[in-house]
Parts: C-alpha cells; sequence; structure tokens
C-alpha cells in the first residue's frame, strides 16, 4: 500500500508530501491544476521512462520519493528477495532521481537498480486504469491480458511461453542446418571427388623424389652401363690385365718374400683382405648392370605414375606430404558432413518433441482461458448492470488461431450496450462512458484475486454523469474495502464518497506557477464538492454537498 509520496522539483511541483491511508481516497482539482502532473510523478516511482523536461526550470534534478508497505509472503516480498532488496520492517522506499540532463537514477531500499527492474516491481505495488488503458482494452491485445489475468497463474503462461520459445529456437536451429545442408551438398560432390583422387593414389611421403631419381637413373642406364662394365673389367679382368690378377701376383710375391722376412706378412694379409673387398665391389657392379635392364613398360609405368604425383602435387601441393594431408583433411570434412547429418535428424525430433509440449500447453491455455471467459463474463454483467448498465450484454470470444507467443487464441471482447442491439467489438459500439464501465467492471472482478494492494483510476468518470456516477463511486467504494483505491475524478457524486480527500490547486507567486496539493477536512470537503457541482460557492451548492457528504 502506498503510504507517503514526496515529490520536488517536478515540472509546476516545488515540493509537496502526500499522506495515503487505506480505503477509497480521491483527488480532485481544477482541470490545469496539476493532477495529471501527479500521477506522472507516480509513474516514475512505478518505472515509467523519464524526461529531462520534467525537472523544474532552473532546477538541476527532480526527486520523486515513496514509502510502501506490503504484506508478508507477498508477491513484493518474493520479488524484493529475489533480488536482496527486502527490508526487515515490511517497509519499501523507492527513490528516482532525474537530472536536468536527461539521466535517471532508480533506487530501491537504499539500493540503485535498473529501471526495468523498478518497472517490474512497480507493476506489483499500483494497476493504474488511466484513458490510456481504456484505450488498449479496444484492442485484442489488451483484451487478451485481462483475459489471462483473470484466467491464468503466471506458471501457466510461463510454461507456454517457455515451450513456444524453445519450439521457434529448434525451428529456426533446423532452418539454419537444412539450409547449410542444401548449401554442402554441392562441396560435397567436389569433396568426394577430390578424396577418390587423392585415396586412389595411394601416396607414399617421399615416393615421387624416389622417382624422379629412378627415372634420372633409366635416362643415363647406356651410360652408367657403359662405365660400370669399365670398372669391372680393370678390377676383374684377364688373368694379366686385372686388378685382381694382379694383387694375386702380389700377394705371392710378398708370400715368398715373408719367407725371408717375417715382418712383411702383414703386408701380404691386408693385400689379402683388400682383395675381398674387391671381388665383393665386382660382384656388385655385376649386380648393379642386372638392375640397369628396364623395359618399355616399366620405363613408361613409372613416367605415367610420376607424372601423375607432379599433377596431385600442382593441384594440392605444393609438396607431395601437403596433398596426403589434404587428403586427410577431406577425410575428416566428409565424415563430419555425415555427422551433420546425424544432427539435423536429432533436431528434427527435438523440434517433433517441442511441438507435442508446445501443443499439449496451448490446450491447456485454450482450456483455460475458455474457462475463465465464461466466468469473467458472469461477473461484468453482473457489475455492468451495477453499474446502470441493466440490459447490456458481454461476451468474450475465445477463437483458435495460429499458435504466437502470446498463445494460441484470437480473444476479442463483444458488447451490446442495449437490449435488442447486436453484440459487437467495443471498439465499434461502447461509447466513452459505457467503456469506462466495462473497465471498472473488469477491475472488480479482477481484484477478487488480484495481489495489487493499490488501485489508481484515472478519469474512470469519462463520459459518465448523474445516476450512473452514483453507481461508479459505489462500486469505487466497495474496492475500497479491500484495497487502496486512489480515484482522479471531475465529479462530486464519486468525491463524496472517499474516505480521503485531496485537492490540487495552482497559483503564481513571484511570477511562477506552482501546484500543490492538499489534504481537505471536513469543511474543505463541503467546498470542493459544491464547486464540483455547481461550478461555485453558492449556499444552494454548499448544502448539495452536505447531504452527499451525509450519506
Amino acid at each position: 500500500m502506498l503510504e507517503r509520496l514526496e515529490v520536488k522539483n517536478y515540472v509546476l511541483i516545488s515540493s509537496l508530501t502526500l499522506e495515503m491511508g487505506k480505503g477509497f481516497s480521491v483527488i480532485t482539482g481544477e482541470t490545469g491544476s496539476g493532477k495529471s502532473i501527479l500521477l506522472g510523478a507516480l509513474g516514475l516511482i512505478l518505472g515509467e521512462k523519464a524526461k529531462a523536461d520534467i525537472v523544474r526550470e532552473g532546477e538541476k534534478e527532480a526527486l520523486v520519493s515513496a514509502l510502501f508497505t506490503y504484506e508478508k509472503n507477498s508477491a513484493v516480498e518474493n520479488f524484493l528477495t529475489e533480488h536482496e532488496l527486502e527490508d526487515e520492517e515490511g517497509e519499501l522506499s523507492i527513490q528516482r532521481i532525474v537530472r536536468a540532463s536527461g539521466r535517471s537514477i532508480c533506487n530501491i531500499n537504499g539500493i540503485n537498480v535498473t529501471r526495468e527492474t523498478l518497472e517490474e516491481l512497480g507493476s506489483l505495488l499500483v494497476d493504474v486504469s488511466s484513458q490510456h488503458e481504456h484505450q488498449s482494452l479496444l484492442k485484442s491485445e489488451g483484451q487478451r491480458r485481462v483475459l489471462d489475468a483473470y484466467s491464468l497463474s503466471s506458471d501457466e503462461m510461463k510454461r507456454y511461453q517457455d515451450a513456444y520459445r524453445n519450439m521457434k529456437e529448434l525451428e529456426e536451429k533446423l532452418q539454419s542446418l537444412k539450409a547449410e545442408q542444401e548449401k554442402r551438398e554441392g562441396e560435397i560432390d567436389y569433396i568426394t571427388f577430390c578424396l577418390k583422387e587423392i585415396e586412389k593414389a595411394n601416396l607414399v611421403p617421399g615416393e615421387d623424389e624416389a622417382l624422379s631419381d629412378e627415372l634420372k637413373r633409366i635416362e643415363a642406364s647406356e651410360f652408367l652401363a657403359n662405365e660400370t662394365v669399365q670398372a669391372q673389367s680393370l678390377l676383374k679382368g684377364d688373368m694379366e690385365r686385372g686388378a685382381i690378377s694382379l694383387l694375386d701376383s702380389a700377394i705371392s710375391s710378398l708370400i715368398k718374400a715373408s719367407k725371408k722376412d717375417s715382418s712383411l706378412n702383414d703386408y701380404s694379409s691386408r693385400l689379402e683382405s683388400a682383395k675381398i673387398e674387391i671381388e665383393d665391389i665386382s660382384d656388385s657392379l655385376r649386380d648393379y648392370l642386372s638392375s640397369l635392364t628396364f623395359s618399355e613398360s616399366e620405363l613408361e609405368e613409372k613416367s605415367s605414375r610420376l607424372a601423375l604425383l607432379q599433377k596431385l602435387k600442382k593441384k594440392y601441393g605444393p609438396l607431395l606430404e601437403n596433398v596426403i594431408e589434404k587428403g586427410e583433411k577431406l577425410r575428416a570434412e566428409l565424415d563430419a558432413y555425415e555427422s551433420f547429418d546425424g544432427e539435423t535428424s536429432l533436431y528434427e525430433k527435438k523440434l517433433q518433441d517441442a511441438i507435442r509440449l508446445l501443443d499439449k500447453e496451448a490446450e491447456n491455455i485454450h482450456s483455460k482461458r475458455e474457462k475463465g471467459a465464461r466466468k469473467l463474463e458472469k461477473e461484468v454483467l453482473k457489475n455492468l448492470k451495477l453499474l446502470g448498465m441493466e440490459n447490456a450484454s458481454f461476451h468474450i470470444s475465445v477463437e483458435k488461431a495460429k499458435l504466437g507467443s502470446s498463445g494460441p487464441d484470437n480473444i476479442t471482447f463483444l458488447i451490446a450496450a442495449n437490449k435488442g442491439e447486436k453484440e459487437g467489438s467495443l471498439s465499434l459500439v461502447a461509447s466513452g462512458g459505457e467503456l469506462s464501465r466495462v473497465m471498472l467492471s473488469l477491475k472488480c472482478a479482477l481484484t477478487v484475486s488480484d495481489e495489487v494492494d493499490t488501485l489508481l483510476f484515472d478519469e474512470v468518470d469519462a463520459g459518465i454523469g448523474g445516476q450512473i456516477a452514483s453507481c461508479v463511486a459505489e462500486r469505487l467504494e466497495e474496492l475500497g474495502k479491500d484495497h487502496q483505491v486512489i480515484a482522479i475524478t471531475h465529479l462530486a457524486q464519486i468525491a463524496s464518497r472517499a474516505v480521503e480527500h485531496f485537492a490540487v490547486t495552482k497559483s503564481v507567486e513571484k511570477g511562477r506557477t506552482f501546484s500543490h496539493i492538499t489534504h481537505l477536512d471536513s469543511d474543505e470537503r463541503v467546498t470542493e464538492i459544491a464547486r464540483l457541482l455547481s461550478g461555485d460557492k453558492e449556499k444552494i451548492s454548499l448544502e448539495h454537498a452536505k447531504l452527499m457528504l451525509k450519506r
């Protein structure tokens, strides 16, 4: 409940303090006196956006602060606990500072918070019914919000919205995967072709260099053969000219000589070793000569193989090792594409599961809305009769539609203000006064389950007067038994029913305009009610005002 509101340097208000009590209170004043300014100041406390032009001319900043009390285990206490803003005394202080530069500071229980946090808390503290809200009631979205507030718990709508958001995210993910899949189909064909080309070659690291050396040797085979034959001939020729024959002769001579001088034995042994090594080289050269024999087909095969390797290196290289690495990379990409197909299938299954869950939650929302609509219709009709619309009919249409973030239905409020008329949309058939009474009827129905303690009605009397105004006053007074009700009004019938009465006035002091608010005592109330009745303070108006206040 709002206990106190303080405003400083806000538009025409220099400084004011408003102490509020329980029950039904009214705020009255001449047109342009500052009632809407006061409402704007309260809006800042509830988290509305601030503009720099609200700061009073010549001042550096505007300050609005409020003190609320709240019940234990209420939505307000839960919010404060969740955001670590609770106060042990069960009190809630809010301060809003707006600098002339346009910068705004929001403070809850001494802790700075974002405007969005304050706005969320504000919706739990005060329910504002204004002419703007009346206009929102003409739109389907506004009508849906009213029906949902009556029919659904916040958990039910949250479950649906979570399911809807999850479904949309999965849809977007799946669309992205499929688009990527289509994009990659051409890539897969190309990757498959390149991979087959590389894998078919059965590449071996260093093979190209070995082949190149082999072909160079083949090209020089005739020269190599001639030189090798010559070398072998010199090593192992005839008995007189070959190196081995000459070694045999030398060894024989040393053996003979060693018989006379044993020191020559070592030389003959070393020559024996040299002979064995030369014989081995000679045999190896013979084998080498055998290897120099190549067929034309073998030469062509090796040339073709080297050409293939050169082609692959040019295409995927520059080195053969790069080609081999490219093949490994392509294989990994192809495996990833196959895994990508599996991911698409997985998300398709997830989406189907999400759609089933969403359909279940949507059916629950639709069912609750249908039941809530029938019950709310009866409540509204009962209240409309009490507000002087005895012959009105009121119907809430709940039609299934394409699933959206707000649920599966189109909601339409239909009314016929008079007997025999065809029901039609509020926007087409309801006058301003009828719309105000429909709004009040809805508020009365919603407050049965509404946890918001403070209800603010701005211009609830728009378009009404006489007996109808008295009916509206009675309903506001009835609401005041369970809630703190604040009404800004121009009608004496409504003002006279209030427990507390505040008047807003405007004055000019030293060339500047100021708005003030005063808590009226009994005599001052008589004078204000008289003004509301006839615009003057004539005796007859004053007597009429006294009679109204005695009821």
